[in-house]
């Protein structure tokens, strides 16, 4: 029952994505909650909002790994800001960046590179996840040696392990739709096929 209702959510997304949905503002929202865990990871510990020159730098360089900035952007009085205004500026910059990246490839390649990552995202994970599972539920009997009821604990780190599996995909996407591209290859050229002498009916086969 929990690896079902962990499969309807899945299956769900799938048959949205093939079903030619439109993923972008899907997407958007990813790259948006990544760069907030981003910056909070980095200002978690600030004090009264006072972004040092070292956190920024910091913070800056994770930014980079979801999508390039350019050599000015630290530089543009960042430190003056809040971390609250600083992720504004990114996720402002990030919309800008994306819908830039769709007018170079075109729209419907960049819809087609959006389902394409998210298949391969969710598919990867999503067998991961179910490994995970699997050894999780073969040593569960192990629990109840620790007083504990098995299917509690398989219930409760079961939805943990799912939790993780959704924070993963939105990790991969917002990490991999900066830095793909669409590439076609031309058609393939069908050999000709050199037609032999017509073989009658009572004729003894060519081939012996």
């Amino acid at each position: 029952d929990v690896i079902n209702k962990h499969r309807e959510v899945i299956y769900a997304e799938r048959r949205k994505i093939l079903s030619g949905a439109d993923l972008k503002a899907n997407i958007m929202s990813m790259i948006q909650d990544e760069i907030q865990s981003v910056v909070t990871n980095h200002f978690s510990n600030v004090i009264a909002d006072e972004v040092k020159q070292s956190d920024l730098s910091g913070l800056l360089e994770d930014v980079s790994t979801i999508f390039p900035l350019p050599p000015q952007f630290g530089n543009d009085g960042l430190s003056e800001l809040s971390s609250k205004q600083i992720t504004a500026k990114l996720n402002a910059y990030a919309v800008e960046l994306y819908d830039q990246r769709e007018q170079e490839i075109g729209t419907e390649n960049m819809r087609l590179a959006e389902r394409l990552i998210m298949l391969r995202v969710i598919d990867r994970l999503w067998m991961e996840h179910l490994t995970a599972m699997e050894h999780m539920r073969q040593g569960i009997g192990l629990r109840a040696i620790g007083q504990q009821d098995p299917l509690v604990v398989y219930k409760r780190e079961g939805h943990t392990l799912f939790d993780s599996l959704l924070a993963g995909i939105q990790h991969d996407v917002a990490h991999s739709i900066y830095h793909v591209g669409i590439a076609k290859e031309p058609p393939r050229k069908k050999q000709a096929v050199v037609a032999g002498k017509k073989v009658g009916r009572n004729d003894p086969c060519p081939c012996g």
